[in-house]
């Protein structure tokens, strides 16, 4: 009995061993989701340089080919540029721990021995230099505003301190 006992316990180890080489690949294998939101809603998403959507919406990052780098661009808008950067997969060093080289090897192969950051990525989109957002151009035709220097009231004291550039010269 003690050596059925014996062989059996080790093909239930080895069959263990087995079934969970490869931790990281089955545990938490790819693609990565980030959440992406921008205010306004409605920017497209690129990853790699490929449109993906428009916000809001959860980007997949595949971990083999995907160099992680996300673009987010808006009319009207400063475009967005981002990389994520991959770390090592935690479930990697369990499969270390219990499998040894067949399912480092298993990882490796897969290409979930690292993963990207998933951290959610929430972005207010900055309005281009001279480009009115959408909705907010004058109408046509409407003239350009004027600036001009205000002057204080009638019988205000002067100001505590001088300007600190003179003033520009009044129109003619």
């Amino acid at each position: 009995m003690n050596g059925w006992f014996t062989r059996s316990t080790g093909f239930a180890l080895g069959l263990l061993v087995c079934a969970i080489s490869g931790c990281a690949t089955i545990m938490a294998g790819g693609p990565d989701h980030v959440p992406v939101a921008t205010n306004p809603p409605g920017a497209t998403v690129f990853v790699d340089n490929v449109p993906v959507g428009q916000t809001p919406m959860l980007v997949a990052l595949d971990r083999q080919r995907s160099t992680g780098q996300i673009r987010i661009e808006a009319p009207g808008f400063m475009p967005v540029t981002l990389s994520r950067k991959k770390t090592i997969n935690g479930w990697f060093w369990v499969s270390v721990c219990l499998t040894g080289a067949v399912g480092v090897i298993v990882d490796v192969v897969s290409g979930d021995i690292k993963q990207f950051d998933d951290a959610p990525i929430s972005i207010a989109l900055v309005p281009a230099s001279g480009v009115p957002a959408p909705g907010n151009a004058p109408p046509p035709g409407y003239p350009p505003p004027r600036y001009a220097p205000v002057a204080p009231p009638p019988g205000a004291p002067p100001p505590r301190y001088p300007p600190v550039a003179p003033p520009p010269p009044a129109p003619r």
